[in-house]
Order: C-alpha cells, then sequence, then structure tokens
C-alpha cells in the first residue's frame, strides 16, 4: 500500500479545519481564519510521522495530548483555564464524533486500510463519503449539542445583567435560553430580547410614548418609531419567529454595554442589541430579557 504524503497532508489539514471550525462554532469563541489555518497545518504535519519510524515515539498518548494542546492554543489562544478546558472537551467531542461517522461508514464500504506508527489511515477514501461524514457528524452534534448545553447550564439559568444606554442603566434579570438564536439580520449581533416596561428609562420620551399608546408589535409602532428623526439612538427592525408569532417584527437598539453577572465572573459585552417586546415574558415576572447564549462560555 502507498501512501502519498502529499495527499495525506491535504485531508488531514481540511479535516483539522473542519473539526477546528466546528469546535469555534459550538464552543461560541471569537478567533481569526488565520489561526485556524495554522493549527490545521500544525496537526496534519503532525501525521507525517508515519514517513519516519524512528519518530514512533511521537505517537505515545503524552505526545498525542500535547499536539492537541498545542493545535487548541494556537487556534484560539484561550487566557482562561476554564474556556481552554471548554475549548479541548469541545475539541475531542467533535473530533469523536466526526471519527465516528467516519469509521461507520468505512465499515459500510470496502476500502484499504494502514495502521501503523499511531496512525489510522484508509486508502483513497472517497471525497463523497467525506462529505457525509461531515455533514452527518454535524446534525449529530447540532441536535444533541442544545440539550447537552442546557444540562449544563441549569445552575445559571437566571442571570442578573445591566443595560446601559444614554448614560442610564438598568438592572434585570434574565433567562439564559440556549434556543434564542435570534441575531441583528444586517450584522449578525446576537439579540437580547427585553420587556418594554424593563428598559423603558433606557429609550426617549417620544419613542415610549409610540411603545404606550401601540401595546402590540405592529406596523403602526415600527413605521412610528422609523419616521421619527431621533437622535439619541439608532433603531433597527430584527425578523423573528417565535414569542407566539410565525413572522414577527421586533424594534431593536445597540446600548452602550451590557453587562452580565455571572457566578464566577463578570462579562462586559458592547457588540449586542437589544429587542424591545412589547409584552411580558414570564407570567411569574421571575425574569423581564431572553440572554442570547453567545454572550455566555
Amino acid at each position: 500500500m502507498y501512501i502519498y504524503a502529499e495527499y495525506l497532508l491535504l485531508e488531514n489539514f481540511i479535516i483539522n479545519f473542519i473539526i477546528l471550525y466546528v469546535t469555534k462554532h459550538f464552543s461560541r469563541t471569537e478567533t481569526s481564519r488565520l489561526r485556524l489555518v495554522i493549527a490545521s497545518i500544525i496537526g496534519a504535519l503532525y501525521t507525517l510521522v508515519v514517513f519516519f519510524p524512528s519518530l514512533k515515539f511521537m505517537t505515545t498518548f503524552i505526545i498525542k495530548l500535547s499536539i492537541s494542546i498545542l493545535i487548541i492554543i494556537i487556534a484560539f489562544n484561550p487566557v482562561r483555564l476554564r474556556k481552554f478546558l471548554t475549548l479541548i472537551a469541545t475539541f475531542y467531542v467533535v473530533s469523536f464524533v466526526f471519527a465516528g461517522a467516519a469509521l461507520a461508514l468505512f465499515y459500510l464500504s470496502d476500502f484499504e486500510v494502514y495502521v501503523g506508527n499511531g496512525i489510522f489511515y484508509i486508502n483513497n477514501f472517497p471525497l463523497r463519503l467525506l462529505i457525509i461524514a461531515i455533514i452527518t457528524s454535524w446534525i449529530l452534534i447540532k441536535f444533541s449539542w442544545g440539550y447537552i448545553q442546557s444540562k449544563l447550564s441549569k445552575a445559571r439559568v437566571f442571570i442578573p445583567i445591566t443595560i446601559e444606554a444614554n448614560h442610564n442603566s438598568v438592572d434585570i434579570v434574565a433567562l439564559l435560553d440556549t434556543g434564542n438564536s435570534l441575531k441583528d439580520p444586517i450584522t449578525d449581533i446576537p439579540v437580547i430580547i427585553a420587556e418594554f416596561s424593563a428598559i423603558k428609562n433606557l429609550l426617549p420620551k417620544d419613542v415610549q410614548n409610540i411603545f404606550l399608546k401601540y401595546k402590540e408589535n405592529s406596523l403602526e409602532i415600527i413605521s412610528s418609531i422609523m419616521e421619527e428623526s431621533i437622535q439619541e439612538m439608532k433603531f433597527r427592525l430584527i425578523p423573528f419567529k417565535s414569542l407566539g408569532k410565525e413572522n414577527g417584527m421586533l424594534i431593536g437598539f445597540k446600548p452602550d454595554r451590557v453587562i452580565v453577572n455571572e457566578k464566577d465572573a463578570i462579562k462586559n459585552v458592547t457588540n449586542i442589541i437589544v429587542g424591545i417586546y412589547n409584552n411580558k415574558l414570564s407570567n411569574e415576572n421571575d425574569y423581564k430579557a431572553l440572554l442570547h447564549p453567545d454572550l455566555l462560555d
């Protein structure tokens, strides 16, 4: 059996990049594409030990773990131990799911396999099966991640937040909503949904009067606000498919910052939109906002 170094490098680079990109997505970690590319190249170069029997010591568990740690540090540069542990755990979960999907497809087919120097290599693995494995892995992680995350986040379902805008601030309790994927369609910025009654003091008086006049978000309230020439605050439209409506519209604004008061840390967020919901989010009044999960590690 022949193994071509250039193919081995290219295939592993692509797979490493996909795994790191999925890790970035599900761990909600900001990083550059260049970092992901460099980390993927290092991971691909490591597979070249298959051509050097004298480097068999490089296939031990400690070395493999060290390479994984190096890849995570290069790709994401985590500054906190907790964030690093989250990233390394997510990286291995994604890798195991991806490998499991690929192996399942392998056992359903007939390919020549090489196992040696700690390397498992499938010869002439078709591109279509690789794409199917990627899609299958993505679906498995996508559908299971929300459940896992909700179980891990039970202890911090309700989180105090402070919203600041126009030299005013309000303190409210937000519900961590793992199903809240609402983002501003133009900037792709996450959206916090907040009750108008809880944040009205942040809004200009004329805008408050419009919300008080129209109790439901409607074309009248949207057109009235958009027609006003308001210098203190810029508003935008946010489409949504929840809160009892399939094709609704929220009025949103960009605050100066949002302070998230977690148990172990205080986070200042400026890249966020607050959507104004002119109704109650909780019948028991135990929370006044829905917190986007991207605001948390």
